[in-house]
């Protein structure tokens, strides 16, 4: 039998679709596919043991499965944004943390910390930054060392590694205070 289009079965909905009895974690039970009258579709049907009866329907397939265990659920990693921009600012003395320190600053411009109040180029790719703490008065001055995307990136896994931070920033977005 060749099928002519593309069927989308529902995942389950974990209760007995004849009884409506909820299956609990690790309860074994039955799945069909049947195909409904409703313009002629396949759809999916769960079975507790009890009301499971194959002979007397006719199912397009059919299969016994059971509830998974659920997957732990990983919490937010939450990250001190305050004590990242006292590293920061720590970083500042640190000529040989230049790089790190340029990333970091782009990361809490990404997090709403940091806001840009100008950019001066020096020539190439070399530019200096100065930025303002968002809800505060003080400026931060940052060179950009005139990294390549492939340096930024292994900077920021760097960071990342070190922090134990998501494999995208994105992934950790919280709001930020909103002030200019």
């Amino acid at each position: 039998m060749a099928l002519e289009r593309e069927y989308k079965i529902e995942s389950s909905a974990r209760q007995c679709s004849q009884c409506d009895r909820a299956f609990g974690v690790g309860e074994e039970y039955y799945s069909a596919v049947v195909e409904t009258e409703e313009e002629s579709r396949l759809a999916r049907r769960d079975f507790c043991p009890a009301c499971w009866q194959p002979d007397t329907q006719t199912f397009f397939s059919f299969w016994k499965t059971s509830v998974p265990e659920p997957e732990p659920t990983r919490g937010p990693r939450l990250i001190d944004f305050t004590r990242l921009l006292r590293l920061f600012e720590r970083l500042e003395q640190a000529e040989e943390n230049r790089r790190f320190r340029y990333v970091l600053a782009l990361v809490l411009m990404r997090k709403r910390r940091l806001r840009l109040v100008s950019l001066r180029r020096l020539g190439g790719r070399a530019e200096v930054l100065t930025l303002r703490e968002v809800g505060g008065d003080r400026q931060h001055t940052v060179q950009n060392p005139g990294l390549s995307d492939e340096e930024i990136q292994g900077v920021a896994d760097r960071l990342r590694e070190i922090l134990d931070m998501p494999e995208r920033w994105e992934e950790e977005e919280e709001p930020g205070p909103d002030a200019s």
